[in-house]
């Protein structure tokens, strides 16, 4: 029998996309999408912890193979601005504008194109400043890295991109405050109260619990 190689389902993003096969505390949504496609699809995880989208241009060209008779990438699941999202003066910090350009060039990118793939884009999520900041002290980080306000800029971007390229759009921030914090816009925001319910969707403020 010839060797057969499958079409791929690329996972572009940052620690929570390179975590989403990580099985340790439960369902992971990354071996999820894997066990999905099996025998149909190779699901590849192109996950960078720390990545903003300015480096994941940077990487893009190592990453993307040249399509051939045999084997393209069928679908890209575009999700970045976690670290994008952290305030002015940090290193991983990215401008809303240019947040907005660096994803209109990805998803426009010739390397992507070649593939004729399709897209989903996924917005930032919601986080938690009261467990983040906890987690940030405990690593000798003496200053607040993130706040939920200026993470929902990043939301607005992504779905503005989303809108602007036609590419189906996942609002993660909606979807958790819809269904964990009764419709609130700042969830986890230490303009408000501990939201308990929340807090089960994230491990340490950022990354994701298995509910997440």
């Amino acid at each position: 029998m010839a060797f057969c190689d499958y079409d791929k389902v690329l996972l572009f993003g940052d620690s929570i996309t390179e975590q989403s096969f990580e099985q340790t505390r439960g369902f992971a949504s990354g071996a999820a999408l894997s066990d999905a496609y099996r025998r149909k699809l190779e699901v590849l995880n192109r996950g960078f912890s720390g990545y903003n989208t300015a480096h994941a241009l940077h990487v893009l060209p190592q990453i993307i193979p040249p399509p051939t008779d045999t084997c393209r990438i069928r679908l890209v699941i575009l999700f970045f601005g976690a670290n994008d999202a952290v305030l002015p003066g940090q290193l991983q910090h990215v401008s809303v504008s240019n947040y907005r350009r660096n994803l209109h060039t990805i998803l426009t990118h010739p390397l992507l194109l070649a593939h004729n793939p399709k897209f989903i884009l996924i917005t930032p999520p919601a986080m938690c400043e009261y467990t983040a900041e906890e987690c940030d002290r405990a690593k000798g980080k003496p200053i607040t890295q993130r706040q939920q306000a200026n993470t929902k800029l990043y939301v607005d971007a992504a779905l503005s991109v989303g809108e602007e390229l036609k590419i189906p759009t996942i609002n993660l921030w909606k979807a958790w405050t819809e269904s964990h914090a009764m419709g609130k816009e700042y969830p986890g925001s230490r303009e408000l109260p501990r939201n308990q319910n929340f807090l089960t969707l994230l491990r340490d403020g950022l990354h994701f619990n298995p509910q997440g």
